[in-house]
């Protein structure tokens, strides 16, 4: 299974998600959380226009996602009527993040920023974007996952989103920043992933960022084929396929290299319980249960 465009992973306990409209915001989050969220349109030499989100996290400063800007010759960004010219100002296409430049923001109020190491498996989290170049719309959920790649923490969570919100925001329940929606599996569930770059705030805060040597590279690591991306999304693929033959073998490679992880030990124990075998799933639920409660 290829991840199409927004994204993927695995459960650690259900729940109910709904999409709110915007109209909605004030009576389940901060009033002011769509401010710094902006439609963006990306347009191509071909004609093509790209819709997608961005997130203010500086003055004259936006965060989005490379996949929805990198063949752009005309980026805007813009709420109701108004329609505003951005560049890109630094580019991590590997790691899909992206920073552009918008000097009519200057004045704006930016989003705050989380730290870290604030967020917490199980936490809720709010998804704001504009799905399908439509309305601001808000979506809820809970972290089910941390991970990392290179400078780049992957975020999995069951709040989900739609195209038009990759580069969009994801809040925390105080309204902070953790991280910019991205990907997700074209099959629908808990595979939905957000991205946080450690380092970006210092990045944005220059002005003039210099690119990573990423920059080279053409596509995201999520949009690689299966055998060549990270492991925990060639977990996910397999858990949202339901191989659970393939995703038992790719979960004990997992384990074995990533011991602390309770996403592994997660994924191992919902192979096992998908092929009946119970005393050994419950051991690797305990195990996942243990590390996550540290």
């Amino acid at each position: 299974m290829k991840l199409h465009f927004l994204g993927l992973f695995a459960v650690l306990f259900g729940l109910a998600v709904a999409s709110i409209e915007a109209s909605e915001l004030a009576s389940t989050a901060p009033a002011d959380l769509g401010a710094a969220v902006f439609k963006l349109s990306a347009l191509d030499g071909t004609g093509k226009v790209t819709g997608g989100s961005a997130v203010l996290v500086a003055p004259g400063k936006l965060l989005t996602t490379c996949h929805v800007i990198r063949e752009a010759e005309l980026i805007q960004v813009h709420r109701g009527d108004a329609k505003l010219t951005a560049k890109p100002d630094f580019v991590d296409i590997e790691h899909d993040l992206c920073v552009l430049s918008a000097p009519d923001l200057l004045d704006s109020v930016p989003a705050e920023f989380a730290m870290p190491g604030d967020l917490k498996v199980g936490d809720e989290v709010l998804a704001v974007g504009y799905p399908r170049g439509g309305k601001l719309a808000l979506s809820k959920g809970r972290l089910k996952a941390l991970h990392r790649y290179g400078a780049v923490r992957v975020l999995q969570v069951s709040a989900p989103f739609d195209h038009g919100q990759s580069g969009g925001a994801l809040f925390d329940n105080s309204g902070r920043l953790v991280g910019i929606t991205a990907f997700k599996t074209v099959s629908g569930g808990d595979f939905h992933f957000a991205l946080a770059f450690d380092g970006i705030n210092e990045a944005v805060l220059t002005r003039h960022a210099a690119a990573p040597d990423s920059a080279r590279h053409k596509t995201a690591f999520w949009e690689r084929s299966r055998h060549a991306q990270p492991i925990f999304l060639r977990a996910a693929s397999l858990e949202a396929d339901r191989d659970w033959q393939a995703l038992l073998g790719v979960a004990q490679e997992w384990t074995a290299s990533d011991a602390t992880n309770s996403a592994s030990w997660l994924a191992l124990w919902r192979a096992l319980s998908s092929l009946k075998r119970e005393p050994d799933a419950a051991l690797a639920l305990v195990r996942a249960v243990a590390l996550n409660h540290r």
